[in-house]
């Protein structure tokens, strides 16, 4: 499955970097890019019950998904 979530806060490389380490370490995520330019989080998963938990590790993280 994929899913392109859009985010607020994202301003830099670093952020896209941060969002992306985070996100990629949940179980069952596969693939991550985020885009600040774009203000979007693009992710392939395994399974739906995972975007809780991703939009959770972007809240954490000090983003917003919208």
């Amino acid at each position: 499955m994929e899913k392109t979530l859009n985010v607020t806060g994202m301003h830099c490389k670093s952020c896209e970097m941060l969002l992306t380490d985070s996100i990629s370490e949940i179980k069952g995520v596969k693939k991550v890019n985020a885009d600040s330019k774009k203000g979007t989080v693009t992710l392939s998963y395994s399974d739906e019950s995972i975007l809780e938990t991703v939009k959770k590790t972007i809240d954490k993280e000090g983003y917003k998904v919208v």
